[in-house]
C-alpha cells in the first residue's frame, strides 16, 4: 500500500520526535552518573582494579551523588584462583605472605652479601637441579643437572607453576637469574650446608636456602590428584560435608617406618575407637594400594594428623585445605606458608603436639559434646586462612612474583638474556642474537635444553639410563 505525502511526513515526525526524547534520557541518564554502555562494557571487560585505583577518591558530583569507589578487598570465590593480581593487589589480599622471602632477604643484606653468579653454579648439586632465566616475564631454562624421569613430574609442575605466575601478570617483572632443586633434601654433601638455592623446604640451620612453592601446588597425578585447583580444591568446595557431619574420628596414611614420629603415631592411636590410622606397604606386591585413600577422603574425617617423611611432609598445604582440625608433631622442615601456623590463641588453626604426647587425652576431651565448639573453631580458622587466603592459586602466584622481586633486591649482577651474537649465514653474514636458555614453552615439549632438528621429545625415549 503506498502512502500518500501527508501520511509519510506524519510518519517522520514521529520518529524525529521519539529520537529526540530518546536522547534527552540518555543525556539525563549521563548526567546522573550512569554510565554509557560502551563505558560499561570497558568496565567489565578489564582485570579487577588494583586498590590504588579502586581506592582513589572523586568528590562528589554536582548534583550531589558520591562518586567514591570503594577499595579492592579480595573474594575467595571470585579471586582464589586468579593468577594475575596485581602487586597492589596481592598485598592487599595477602599481608602477611612474604615473611619466608623478607627474612632471605634480610639475611643476605646482614650475613652473606648479594648473590653472585657463582652462586648459580649447579654441578654440586649431583641431579635434580636446573637454572632458570627470567626476562620480560619470559621463563627459560638456561640449564639443568641430571634431571630424569624420577623427578619429571616436579620439575614439570614447578615450571607450570611460575609460568602462570609470569604470563598472567599485567606489569613486567625485574630479570632475575637463579637455580632450584626439585629433591626433598635441599642442600647435600660436605661442604654444601649453605648453597643458595630455591628449594620446597629448609631446616631452621639452612638460612641460605629461599623457599619456593611445591609441585603438589599445580599438581600430583601419580597420587591421583590430577590439579590442586582443578580437581583437589573444585571438589572440597563443591561437596565436602559440614564439619559436624564429617566422622569423628583420626585419620592417617602413610609409610610409618621412616620416621620416628610416625611409629608414635601408629603406637598412640592402636585399638583406639577415634583412630582411622592406617599403614601403607607401597613394596607389597600382592596389594600395594591396601589402605590407600584419597586427598578428598581425608578431608571426610574431623581430624587429620600431619607427619613428616624421612624430609618435609608434601601432604601439608592438603591437611590445611580441609574444614578439618590437623593435629601435628613439631615439624623439623619449614615451609613458605609455616609462619601461618597457630597451634595456640583465638587464632589458633590447628594442634601441635610434641612427639604426639597427650594424643589420647587430646582427641577424648575434643570428642566430648562440649568441647566440640573448640574443635569447630579451629577448623574454622584453618580454611579461612589456608583454604580460602593463603594457599589459594591466587596466593602462590602473588609469593612467586614477590619471591623474584626479593631476589632482585639482593642480587649482585645483571643476567645477560642473550648469548653472544654469531655470524648467521642465511643473513649473508650480518649477526644475529639468540636468546640465553631454551624458552618454557619448547622444554615442556623436548624436556631438554639442546637436541637435533628433527628430534623426538625426550621423556618419550623408554632408556632406564634416563630415570635420575
Amino acid at each position: 500500500m503506498r502512502m500518500s505525502a501527508a501520511q509519510t511526513a506524519a510518519y517522520v515526525c514521529i520518529y524525529l520526535l521519539a529520537g529526540l526524547f530518546a536522547g534527552l534520557v540518555v543525556l539525563q541518564f549521563r548526567e546522573a552518573g550512569t554510565p554509557s554502555f560502551a563505558f560499561a562494557w570497558h568496565r567489565r571487560a578489564q582485570p579487577a582494579s588494583t586498590p590504588s585505583d579502586a581506592s582513589s577518591t572523586s568528590p562528589a558530583g554536582s548534583n550531589g551523588v558520591d562518586n567514591t569507589t570503594p577499595p579492592w578487598t579480595f573474594e575467595y570465590t571470585r579471586d582464589g584462583n586468579n593468577h594475575g593480581l596485581s602487586e597492589e593487589q596481592c598485598t592487599a589480599a595477602f599481608p602477611l605472605l612474604t615473611m619466608e622471602i623478607d627474612r632471605a632477604v634480610e639475611y643476605r643484606h646482614n650475613v652473606a652479601g648479594n648473590i653472585t653468579l657463582d652462586d648459580l653454579e649447579i654441578k654440586w648439586r649431583g641431579h635434580g637441579i636446573l637454572r632458570i632465566l627470567i626476562h620480560e616475564n619470559q621463563l627459560y631454562i638456561v640449564d639443568t643437572l641430571n634431571v630424569g624421569r624420577g623427578h619429571r613430574t616436579r620439575y614439570l609442575a614447578t615450571l607450570n607453576s611460575i609460568n602462570a605466575a609470569l604470563r598472567s601478570y599485567p606489569g613486567t617483572l625485574p630479570t632475575v637469574e637463579f637455580t632450584f632443586t626439585v629433591q626433598d633434601n635441599s642442600l647435600i654433601g660436605e661442604g654444601n650446608s649453605n648453597r643458595t638455592v630455591l628449594a620446597y623446604a629448609r631446616r631452621a640451620e639452612e638460612p641460605s636456602v629461599w623457599l619456593m612453592p611445591d609441585f603438589v601446588f599445580w599438581g600430583w597425578p601419580q597420587f591421583g590428584m590430577p590439579s590442586y585447583a582443578a580437581d583437589f580444591r573444585a571438589v572440597l568446595d563443591d561437596s565436602e560435608m559440614a564439619f559436624l557431619d564429617k566422622k569423628p574420628q583420626l585419620v592417617w596414611r602413610g609409610s610409618i617406618d621412616n620416621n620416628p614420629a610416625r611409629k608414635k603415631l601408629a603406637e598412640l592411636s592402636k585399638d583406639q575407637p577415634w583412630s582411622n590410622v592406617r599403614g601403607i606397604d607401597w613394596l607389597n606386591k600382592e596389594d600395594p594400594t591396601k589402605n590407600v585413600i584419597s586427598m578428598e577422603e581425608h578431608c571426610d574425617y574431623m581430624f587429620t594428623a600431619m607427619t613428616e617423611g624421612m624430609t618435609w611432609g608434601g601432604r601439608l598445604k592438603l591437611l590445611l585445605n580441609c574444614h578439618s582440625v590437623m593435629i601435628s608433631h613439631e615439624m623439623a622442615w619449614l615451609e613458605w606458608y609455616h609462619h601461618l601456623l597457630a597451634p595456640s590463641g583465638e587464632a589458633q588453626n590447628y594442634i601441635l603436639l610434641e612427639h604426639f604426647d597427650g594424643l589420647r587425652k587430646t582427641m577424648r576431651r575434643l570428642l566430648e559434646p562440649a568441647h566440640r565448639h573448640e574443635a569447630q573453631r579451629i577448623a574454622d580458622n584453618a580454611r579461612r586462612v589456608f583454604r580460602e587466603q593463603y594457599l589459594t592459586p591466587a596466593a602462590v602466584s602473588c609469593y612467586w612474583r614477590a619471591l623474584f622481586r626479593g631476589w632482585a633486591s639482593v642480587q649482585g649482577f645483571q643476567p645477560s638474556p642473550w648469548m653472544e651474537p654469531e655470524v648467521d649465514p642465511s643473513r649473508t653474514g650480518k649477526l644475529r642474537r639468540r636468546p640465553r636458555g631454551t624458552s618454557f614453552e619448547a622444554y615442556a615439549i623436548m624436556e631438554s635444553t639442546e637436541w637435533e632438528v628433527p628430534a623426538q621429545p625426550r621423556m618419550l625415549v623408554n632408556d632406564p639410563e634416563t630415570y635420575w
